[in-house]
């Protein structure tokens, strides 16, 4: 992308207007970021920087190799991020506030997934838009440093062509967070509509919910019990997940923009509804898509050629921005978070051939806990659901330091339990096909791990199996042949391999 040279690319990211809206939107990133940062700081199951044992630099944290950072270090992040984003909420120092509030809040969102096997997705597309704002002139009306130029009798500023670079560019960054789910969605049905028209949809509601024993949303209950409910809630969520990018490209048609910002506030809501995902901090940013300038005057100026700098960050982080959402796994490759592809339930949870009702198994993990007082549901959930992806662990001292992480962090938490042994156990979970309910059958497979309040730890993973009893693969609770692909291999009751 050569950004210097034609001037049909020059005119779309140097057009003439925005200032207005530049402010809003540097408005709706500071907003949505102060959500993020309050959302972090009361999220109990989080803890910044996590188990020094499991330690694994993400993003900005990649530049320091394996050293934590001390607890001093995060504690002056925490003040920097919330001090630094007010201020660019507010529009005093713009930039440089802009700037430092990406740079601190930032580097703890990433801290808090550097001891995680994965990072998830809930904050990615806040820090992409506040990336994609970096050096905006978001401050120039609408903010305490326009008011102090006013009261120093300095006129008003307002740049030629300085604005949309810039609000194009956060446009981009929001609009593919959900075309990158689209698409990935389409590319698992090899760019058919399988993923919609197929009891897909049912079955991800299923291990969504019924998989951790998390209580399904009252609009996902409705959807499993009818073909069509689910059918049709499938393609509307491809719709409403495609729909934003088109803003990208519309971008001199205000109504069009605006019904494009809608599909975005309708996806996030309907997230929230259906898989119970509730990202509320995602919605400030739909002020991108409206030109909050319509009507007002603009300086023409000629379209001259934008300096090196703004050309050069344009063309870095539309291309990262572009791989990462749509290259499989060079994401995870790279670490670069929060840059990310966002998969969003795309693979397809349904058994061949599409077009028929079958039934679907899926694996998972169960946690049973030895303990004076016995687990509530609530405490079991949490067990079930925070740690759900422990039986994808392959490495024997990985899983001994996740499991020694779980035994403290759980007993840090439930200390009235008096928790002496935990352990995990795979977990096939079988629905049948529809018409019948959707329900999961749980059926235990063996023994993963253990681990006792001693720091006891037993597994059977990475040891060589004089024997096999059984084997297993993730789509069927009964046993296989040796020869029918197996997954799992089991001996004595304990998981000895994973074959995938």
């Amino acid at each position: 992308m050569q950004l210097g040279r034609g001037s049909v690319t020059r005119h779309y990211w140097f057009a003439e207007g925005g200032r207005r809206s530049a402010a809003i939107v540097r408005i709706a990133i500071a907003t949505s970021v102060l959500m993020v940062l309050a959302r972090l700081r009361t999220l109990s199951t989080v803890e910044i920087p996590g188990p020094a044992s499991l330690y694994h630099p993400v993003g900005v944290w990649l530049a320091f190799g394996d050293r934590v950072p001390p607890p001093d270090v995060v504690a002056a992040l925490w003040l920097v991020a919330w001090a630094s984003t007010l201020a660019m909420l507010v529009g005093l120092c713009s930039r440089i506030a802009a700037a430092a509030s990406v740079g601190s809040a930032l580097a703890l969102v990433s801290l808090s997934y550097a001891s995680q096997p994965t990072w998830s997705h809930p904050y990615n597309v806040v820090f992409l838009a506040q990336l994609a704002f970096l050096g905006a002139r978001g401050g120039d009306t609408l903010s305490i440093d326009a008011w102090l130029r006013r009261c120093r009798g300095v006129p008003p500023v307002d740049v030629a062509r300085g604005y949309q670079w810039s609000l194009r560019l956060v446009q981009l960054a929001v609009a593919m967070m959900f075309a990158s789910a689209a698409f990935d969605k389409l590319a698992a049905g090899h760019f058919t509509l399988r993923w919609a028209l197929s009891d897909n949809l049912r079955h991800q509601l299923l291990v969504r919910f019924d998989l951790c024993g998390v209580p399904r949303t009252a609009v996902a209950s409705w959807l499993v019990d009818d073909v069509w409910r689910y059918r049709i809630a499938a393609l509307a969520n491809l719709v409403s997940q495609a729909a934003p990018i088109f803003a990208c490209v519309f971008v001199e048609r205000p109504r069009v923009r605006a019904a494009c910002g809608a599909a975005f506030v309708v996806e996030t809501i309907a997230l929230g509804l259906v898989v119970g995902l509730w990202n509320l901090h995602w919605l400030p940013l739909a002020a991108v898509f409206v030109d909050w300038d319509r009507g007002r005057s603009a300086l023409r100026a000629p379209c001259q050629r934008p300096r090196l700098a703004v050309r050069a960050f344009i063309t870095a982080f539309v291309t990262l921005d572009l791989a990462t959402s749509l290259v499989p796994r060079l994401d995870t490759e790279l670490g670069l978070y929060p840059f990310s592809s966002f998969p969003m339930f795309s693979s397809i949870r349904a058994a061949e051939p599409y077009g028929e009702h079958l039934p679907y198994a899926a694996p998972g993990v169960r946690y049973e806990v030895i303990a004076d007082r016995p687990l509530d549901a609530r405490q079991q959930r949490w067990f079930d659901y925070q740690h759900r992806t422990m039986y994808t662990v392959r490495d024997p001292d990985d899983l001994h330091a996740r499991m020694l992480a779980l035994m403290r962090a759980a007993s840090a938490r439930y200390p009235e339990s008096g928790i002496h042994e935990i352990r995990a156990e795979l977990v096939i979970f079988e629905t049948p096909a529809y018409p019948a309910s959707a329900r999961f059958a749980p059926h235990a497979i063996a023994t993963i791990a253990e681990i006792g309040d001693d720091g006891a730890f037993a597994t059977r993973l990475g040891q060589p199996a004089t024997r096999v009893d059984t084997y297993f693969r993730d789509d069927r609770a009964s046993p296989v042949g040796p020869d029918d692909d197996p997954c799992y291999v089991v001996v004595d009751g304990w998981l000895a391999q994973t074959r995938r």
